[in-house]
């Protein structure tokens, strides 16, 4: 299976998956906190990437709308404890759908694609608040976008059981929305199992 293969040529000796609730949330809350550092002379809060805690992965999410191509496009990067690069997945569609639409199917098809290969313990990230607090609701929506969100929540509950969706500031989700922005301009989905010459940098 991919991930085991993964893991086998990726995982240090010592390592181990913290499967304690407890544990997992304190590390990410000192995660979170850790990553909103003070700019030395004005003193401004920045945001940027931090990687997840001992044995979980850090899937991050964006959606790009191109006027131009009449598209919507999502970028998705998972990356290990580490900041290793695991995957990245590129997909687009050929309609601009509303801005609270897409950043929805974002997500949907960030959970399908890791359904599918069976991953778990995943800090997924997107800078999308509207979508992260819909998730985490439990209002009716009859709408488009809560259609989408109901289906979303219904997959993460039967295939997620270690993991958690959360709001991110857009500097520290620059990966994503990187990849996100590229799909625009190219003729087919791609997944990659190499870093993405676009990001490489990031």
């Amino acid at each position: 299976m991919l991930i085991a293969d993964w893991e086998d040529a990726n995982s240090p000796p010592s390592s181990i998956l913290l499967h304690a609730h407890g544990q997992q949330v304190q590390s990410a809350t000192h995660l979170q906190q850790a990553s909103h550092q003070h700019h030395p002379h004005t003193g401004a809060v920045m945001h940027q990437w931090m990687p997840p805690s001992l044995g979980r992965y850090k899937c991050n999410i964006d959606v790009a709308f191109s006027n131009q191509f009449q598209r919507t496009c999502i970028g998705v990067c998972l990356q290990d404890d580490s900041g290793t690069f695991v995957l990245a997945k590129t997909l687009q569609f050929n309609h601009r759908y509303p801005v609270a639409v897409g950043e929805a199917l974002g997500l949907f098809h960030a959970l399908l694609w890791l359904q599918d290969m069976h991953f778990d313990y995943i800090d997924f990230e997107l800078d999308s608040k509207v979508t992260r607090d819909a998730f985490h609701s439990r209002h009716s929506d009859v709408t488009e976008f809560g259609s989408i969100i109901t289906a979303c929540r219904e997959m993460f509950s039967l295939s997620f059981p270690n993991s958690w969706v959360e709001f991110i500031r857009r500097q520290a989700n620059s990966a994503a929305h990187t990849l996100a922005r590229e799909t625009a301009s190219l003729a087919s989905p791609a997944n990659y199992y190499v870093i993405p010459n676009c990001i490489e940098t990031l």
